[in-house]
């Protein structure tokens, strides 16, 4: 009977496990892939998000540009400055200080609004510092011909627009501090003759934007901005940041970071998310110009891959779970099932070879009502009738 039960019980288990196995191990997998890629898509979203913020912050500076370039002050200097062979008109330049600092304290975000004249010498400039604005006193404007962003902007057709990398101020040749990362925004001031008079420029206070992306850090993961070759804006690690030879030149990048993967992310102008070893990596640009031309860095994040995909792994877990106590249960019932088909047929073969040993005294009875039932109560009937046999042949 050992034999039966053990048939017994393997077809019941196969049975069962077959589609357990199958369905369960098809819905595991797609819904795991459904998983992964709703969390890596939520990683790439996240830093999309942080992108189009840094974006959006950035989007009417060149608006705020033209429009100073345009003011009746700035236009009353360059008139002024075209009329005259030596100095300034002292009322035009006062009006122009006064309209400056009126834009500085209502923007809030510029760290320097100027003028300067064609030779590179800040005519009338603006700063602000811990919230307040200021105008600079004469003694103090400093000549900029020889700085990059002067003579990018001055070699541009009028309506046209300088914008440089983000990098650290610089004052008097040297890096200012406390650190003081800005972008700078030009666009040159002509005649009506076409001559050139000069330049607007802005400093925009890159920290405003910055603290956006320190914002998103949290103890298990790291929110990254880069620039087109891979330096840090912003890192977790304040010693890491500004490392390219422009600014502390201390030579701390992505690329150092992550070598394998620095190519597939930095500089490219689409989101990206690569998995390396336990981390998972996602990257998306940000431009400075509505066109996505003009290429500021990289937005990335990188986070343990037991993190992203924790909802992945606790879902494994609770199936197989869930899975276990199902073939468990589905065992109990087998060998419940089994025990219940095998036990009438184990008593009434004890009973058989009892009758067949002359021991009749004990009546067949069992509790089943299938054929099990039929056949114990025909042998109940062939007990009786050997007994009544056995009667019959003792009277003889």
């Amino acid at each position: 009977m050992t034999k039966i039960r053990n048939k017994l019980l393997f077809a019941f288990i196969l049975v069962s496990l077959i589609p357990l196995v199958v369905l369960g191990g098809y819905a595991l997998t797609n819904i795991t892939k459904s998983l992964r890629s709703t969390n890596t898509s939520k990683l790439s979203d996240k830093v999309s998000l942080i992108s189009f913020e840094i974006e959006d912050f950035l989007k009417n500076v060149s608006n705020d540009l033209f429009y100073l370039r345009d003011s009746v002050p700035l236009q009353a200097m360059v008139a002024d400055m075209a009329n005259m062979e030596i100095g300034q008109s002292a009322a035009a330049r006062k009006n122009l200080e006064q309209d400056f600092l009126a834009f500085s304290k209502h923007k809030k975000i510029y760290h320097q609004v100027r003028f300067l004249n064609a030779d590179g010498m800040e005519v009338v400039r603006v700063d602000r510092n811990h919230g307040k604005s200021i105008i600079v006193p004469r003694a103090r404007l400093q000549n900029k011909k020889n700085r990059y962003y002067f003579a990018d902007t001055a070699k541009l057709a009028s309506g046209k627009l300088m914008i440089s990398p983000l990098d650290l101020n610089r004052e008097h040749g040297k890096v200012e501090k406390p650190l003081r990362p800005v972008i700078r925004y030009g666009t040159p001031v002509y005649a009506p003759n076409g001559q050139l008079r000069g330049i607007v420029l802005f400093n925009v206070l890159a920290d405003k934007f910055l603290d956006l992306v320190h914002k998103k850090n949290t103890g298990h993961e790291e929110v990254l901005f880069v620039d087109g070759k891979g330096f840090y804006y912003s890192h977790p690690d304040p010693a890491k940041e500004w490392g390219a030879k422009t600014d502390l030149d201390t030579g701390e990048s992505f690329a150092k970071d992550f070598p394998g993967i620095s190519g597939q992310l930095i500089g490219s102008h689409t989101p990206a998310v690569v998995e390396q070893d336990t981390y998972l990596i996602a990257a998306s640009p940000v431009f400075l110009d509505k066109g996505h031309t003009r290429l500021l860095g990289d937005v990335i994040d990188v986070v343990p891959t037991e993190v992203v995909f924790k909802s992945v792994l606790n879902f494994r877990n609770i199936f197989l779970l869930i899975s276990g106590a199902v073939f468990l249960a589905t065992l109990f019932l087998a060998v419940s099932l089994a025990k219940s088909i095998t036990d009438p047929i184990v008593y009434l073969t004890r009973l058989t070879q009892d009758m067949s040993k002359g021991k009749l005294s004990s009546a067949v009875v069992v509790s089943t009502k299938d054929e099990t039932k039929l056949l114990a109560e025909s042998i109940e009937r062939l007990r009786k009738s050997m007994i009544i046999l056995l009667k019959r042949v003792r009277k003889k």
